[in-house]
């Protein structure tokens, strides 16, 4: 039998290797689907699925003679099955372009994670069968495995989330983790003598990583960094409209955060055009931007001669905005979460802009009341507050948006809402609240809109902007994955 030491090595990187799979496999998913609740709560429910799977899986295959046999095949299928991980896109797209959108998800999270979960799962029952050799054991034994195993897996998460996947990306993150699990599983190989199975694990790993030496970026990629917001790009794609124009833009999990032309160094977005033409209406002096992106918005309010502060949540952004997006010297940038920033802040502003929505996913804990509340102190007597958000408004779709609205008035906000189209799923919405009333007519302004609900409030104990937003969000990714995704990936 091998030495507990042994055994217990082997638990604490299956732990690990389990929590790197858990996380590496949302990333991948991310930049088909996004990083939004459903997302995440595929992941988390099949993660334990499969688990659960392998604890049962594993219970029946302890009651085998040769445990330690068993166990070395365990742990190879694990380490094919982390391997294969990253190299699983070709599914995604398949089912993304076959079915809606939680279908696909589902099933794209089952390909990924289940496999190999019910891999990690099986060891544990494995591992503690071998060390115990009589009932008083077990208890004992049964402890010692799955807390070894969590502390593997906490380091794990750790490791991953703050140095792992923003150094070397997810596919060699998983990759290394494969090469750990294969590192152990040579205890029993050794033991065993097995030149078979030594070298279907060399194979394997080999395999994967002349997979990742060889992998392909998208054509129009010129640069690209995974890290804690997932991955991030830069693409050079042709006009839609003419080929001859180039536009330059920053993507985080393959979807469009800022577009600008090449030549003219202008925004193509209209919503970036909504709030220039809107300038003319608002306060001068101090602008917070939270949320920096590519830095085009910083830049427009710079040129209109205001002194800007932009705070970013990845300093890699902020990278990106100066190299790619030629943000100002003159903006001062800030790397730190939004709400972090607004309740260590003691400055004032004249306008304070939201720009922290990501594709369909909403911070919740940014835009609470408490927070909003905190947020009047920070603004001038005639300081105005920007809020850049998806374009629903109405029916269930607009359930987010107008939570969001019935919070700024329950903070004491007035409210006017500007856009630049009538099409919901195809616009973004600018809501501008002020302290005091506007009394101007702003460039795009919606009127009459309508509050369907002012006791639906987004707070720091009940966080349900997300929530609200499901439908909506569900709708946006479903429409980008049809028009963008899959037509460039």
């Amino acid at each position: 039998m091998l030495n507990k030491n042994k055994l217990f090595t082997i638990s604490f990187v299956e732990g690990a290797s389990v929590m790197a799979a858990e996380i590496c496999g949302a990333k991948l998913l991310a930049p088909f689907f996004g990083s939004s609740l459903y997302v995440w709560s595929s992941v988390m429910a099949i993660t334990l699925g499969g688990l659960a799977s392998g604890y049962f899986l594993g219970g029946k295959l302890s009651k085998r003679e040769n445990k330690e046999n068993t166990l070395l095949y365990v742990l190879i299928a694990a380490v094919c099955c982390l391997c294969l991980m990253p190299f699983t896109t070709s599914v995604f797209l398949i089912t993304a372009s076959h079915l809606s959108l939680i279908p696909a998800v589902i099933i794209s999270v089952l390909f990924l994670l289940f496999p190999t979960m019910v891999c990690m799962g099986a060891t544990s029952p494995l591992i503690i069968s071998i060390l115990t050799h009589n009932a008083n054991e077990s208890g004992e034994n049964s402890g010692k495995i799955y807390a070894v195993s969590t502390v593997g897996g906490i380091l794990a998460t750790f490791l991953c989330g703050f140095y792992l996947i923003p150094n070397f990306g997810v596919q060699l993150s998983l990759i290394g983790f494969a090469i750990a699990l294969g590192l152990v599983a040579m205890f029993l190989i050794l033991k065993k003598k097995s030149k078979v199975s030594g070298s279907i694990l060399l194979f394997v790993i080999s395999l994967a990583l002349y997979g990742f030496a060889n992998s392909k970026s998208n054509r129009f990629t010129v640069f690209k960094s995974e890290g804690i917001l997932g991955k991030l790009e830069i693409r050079e794609e042709p006009s839609y409209s003419n080929d001859a124009v180039i536009i330059r833009k920053l993507l985080i999990n393959n979807t469009i955060q800022t577009e600008m032309q090449i030549d003219s160094k202008q925004s193509v977005s209209d919503y970036v055009r909504l709030v220039e033409k809107n300038l003319l209406y608002l306060p001068k002096g101090k602008t917070l931007i939270l949320g920096l992106g590519g830095g085009v918005v910083a830049n427009l309010f710079q040129q209109h001669h205001y002194d800007v502060t932009a705070v970013e949540f990845d300093s890699r952004i902020i990278d990106m905005a100066k190299q790619f997006f030629y943000l100002s010297d003159s903006v001062k940038t800030v790397s730190a979460d939004a709400r972090y920033y607004i309740n260590n802040c003691k400055d004032k502003f004249n306008i304070i802009l939201f720009d922290v929505f990501k594709a369909e996913e909403q911070p919740s804990h940014v835009i609470t009341k408490e927070s909003l509340v905190k947020l009047k102190t920070m603004l001038d007597t005639n300081g105005i507050v920007l809020i850049n958000t998806h374009g629903y408004l109405t029916g269930e779709k607009g359930l987010g948006t107008q939570c969001m609205l019935a919070t700024l008035k329950q903070a004491g906000f007035d409210i006017k809402i500007c856009t630049f189209s009538e099409v919901e799923k195809y616009r973004n919405l600018l809501i501008v609240a002020s302290l005091k009333p506007i009394d101007v007519a702003l460039h795009g302004e919606l009127y009459p809109f309508m509050l369907t609900d002012l006791e639906t409030i987004n707070k720091d104990n009940q966080p349900i902007l997300e929530a609200l937003n499901a439908s909506a969000n569900q709708e946006f990714r479903t429409l980008y994955l049809n028009n963008y995704i899959l037509r460039n990936y």
